[in-house]
């Protein structure tokens, strides 16, 4: 079910992309194809999802995940940041600079380094060494290998983006599974967080109560830790990366009172709910 599923996801995705080219492998250059792969999936995020339109929050953390971005490897990418309307809590992104969150996550963080640690994970998942929209066949082998987590990865949104992932980042990734390319996004993250003045442990400090979530939380974090494992293993490589940090001296605000102030309405709606 899930193959037939990812075949018509590509057979879509084929067919956005090819208003401008008649195939994604005929696009001018890298960037062109992968700026159109990330503006097909971004229609169809849009016309599946509410955009949450408080012009003050999505401010906010358009502003802090700038201030991440600007530590990015990837400096050519237009990264964009929009909050979708749900109760679970998830993060994602695609192809072209695309990083969602969802309205839900803002219930369970506490600050605004934990805000800034799953912004800085999605932008590291962004970073592609060659991104290139060649070798489909390839592509396509990689994906269907991936295919248990495109079906349960937050419905559409996760389905699409984990595809577009695929078919950016696959083929030249040395077929990575997915939880080898969620460390190589934790080792960027901390890196970004730290060198834009936030502390790295706003990263580590969410996925410990991610893996052992208050029964509130459980069951709106099933999607997320689908699309973003964490394990004994991955925790371990987020400590040695750690430890890799250049952080003496250094003091880092967290921000909390700002993140609380700012969050306010949309966390009193998760609360009435």
């Amino acid at each position: 079910m899930r193959k037939t599923i990812s075949l018509v996801l590509i057979a879509f995705l084929m067919t956005s992309c090819a208003h401008r080219n008649q195939s994604i492998t005929d696009a001018s250059s890298d960037s062109t194809a992968e700026s159109e792969l990330g503006e097909a999936i971004h229609r169809q995020i849009l016309q599946t999802m509410k955009v949450y339109q408080d012009q003050e929050l999505n401010d906010y953390v358009r502003s802090v995940g700038q201030k991440i971005a600007a530590q990015a490897d990837r400096k050519n990418l237009l990264y964009r940041f929009i909050i979708l309307e749900d109760d679970r809590i998830y993060a994602t992104q695609a192809p072209g600079g695309y990083v969602y969150i969802t309205t839900g996550l803002f219930g369970f963080l506490a600050s605004e380094i934990e805000l800034a640690g799953m912004l800085a994970h999605e932008i590291g998942m962004l970073q592609y060494k060659d991104p290139r929209l060649s070798k489909l066949k390839k592509a396509l082998n990689l994906l269907l290998q991936t295919g248990s987590y495109v079906g349960p990865a937050f419905g559409s949104i996760g389905a699409l983006s984990v595809l577009g992932l695929v078919l950016v980042a696959g083929v030249t990734s040395g077929e990575k599974s997915l939880l080898e390319r969620v460390r190589d996004a934790d080792r960027r993250a901390l890196k970004y967080l730290a060198e834009a003045g936030y502390d790295p442990q706003g990263l580590v400090d969410p996925l410990r109560r991610m893996d052992h979530p208050a029964l509130t939380f459980r069951p709106y974090l099933y999607d997320y830790l689908e699309a973003h494992p964490i394990s004994r293993n991955r925790f371990r490589s987020l400590e040695k990366e750690f430890r890799k940090l250049s952080l003496e001296n250094k003091r880092f605000d967290s921000r909390r009172d700002v993140y609380l102030a700012m969050t306010e309405s949309v966390r009193a709606a998760l609360q009435r709910k």
